[in-house]
């Protein structure tokens, strides 16, 4: 993890027009992503069932890179963990609104805010202009489900972009990348780095109680075949799965395993113990317009405190999880986690 960095934005849309969002506003804003940087940028768009793993353009095409990460000799198979991750508006964000088919979407009325997170892993903030352009496209093509407008006609909800800001939560720095009224954009550079994540680590100080983990978005955990849910929460098998993701993204995007004692540790964190389990199992579904169908992607949510006797090795990893989240879907905005 040494050259491995973290670069977390944040955008502000301004909604124009009536905005409805699938239940999973992570996942909704992730497939937008998708669609518009495929209808700006991949030379076969207008072959829907053309996949990457079938295109000669894959290796150097932006789509390819960000969305649909193929690598046909990489160990772990074709699929590797996407260069980045969304982070979905914060809960209370929208009006919950029921829908003719027993779901749920998140409404978005004219004049309000949406305001999401996005972070980029390593050399994938080389792509960051690909990003903005397809933010963009939002504006041309609408986001969100077709829904009746004021007017009583059916369409997406139009938005446009109103600002987009770095931060690094590390070291409190901000960077402005662009402006409200301003079409200059910004190359940010306060990247979250393992030397800042060590030194914040080192730092910190767990209270008597332990250490809390707060699952805020959906965190789907498999050990052995089996999800793992609130009553059979252990910290191994998390602590497991999120060193696999920072190996699997650092070896990625970095070129580089992750250097740490992987036995070592997990039979410490077997001995990590629960104090209190607040988890509870959130069901929800994400809807693929190119399958047509909708996938399970329910998870964790809610918080479990923990005790261990030295948290000293945990703590750098337990850091970086906030910035890469952890589990399945994690590209969608799912394993979003908060150290306490």
């Amino acid at each position: 993890m040494e050259h491995f960095t973290a670069h977390r934005l944040t955008f502000t849309l301004y909604v124009q027009t009536l905005l409805e969002l699938n239940e999973h506003q992570g996942s909704a804003l992730r497939g937008a992503l998708f669609h518009a940087l495929r209808r700006r940028f991949c030379a076969f768009a207008r072959q829907p069932d053309l996949e990457c793993s079938g295109c000669a353009l894959a290796p150097a095409c932006p789509v390819a890179t960000l969305v649909s990460t193929l690598n046909p000799q990489h160990a772990r198979g074709q699929d590797r963990p996407r260069p980045f991750t969304i982070q979905p508006p914060l809960p209370g964000s929208g009006h919950p609104w029921e829908l003719p088919d027993d779901r749920f979407a998140f409404r978005y009325e004219p004049g309000e805010a949406l305001t999401f997170g996005l972070t980029l892993y390593a050399g994938a903030m080389t792509l960051f202009p690909y990003v903005v352009l397809a933010l963009q496209d939002f504006e041309e093509g609408g986001l969100g489900r077709a829904c009746q407008q004021y007017d009583g006609r059916w369409r997406r909800g139009q938005v446009t972009v109103r600002e987009i800001w770095a931060a690094n939560p590390l070291t409190g720095e901000q960077q402005p990348v662009l402006r409200e009224g301003s079409r200059q954009v910004y190359v940010p550079d306060i990247p979250v780095t393992h030397a800042q994540v060590l030194a914040r680590a080192g730092a910190w100080q767990p209270q008597a109680g332990g250490v809390t983990l707060n699952f805020t978005t959906p965190t789907r955990l498999v050990e052995r075949g089996h999800l793992l849910k609130p009553e059979t929460f252990r910290f191994r098998p998390f602590f497991q799965r999120l060193l696999e993701r920072l190996e699997a993204l650092s070896e990625a995007f970095c070129d580089s395993p992750l250097a740490v004692d992987f036995p070592a540790l997990l039979s410490a964190a077997e001995a990590v113990r629960t104090v209190e389990n607040r988890l509870l199992w959130e069901d929800v579904a994400s809807y693929s317009t190119r399958r047509h169908a909708e996938s399970p992607i329910g998870g964790l949510v809610g918080r479990v405190t923990l005790a261990a006797e030295d948290w000293s090795p945990f703590f750098p990893w337990l850091l970086w999880g906030q910035f890469t989240h952890v589990g399945k879907d994690a590209v969608k905005g799912n394993g979003l986690i908060r150290v306490e």
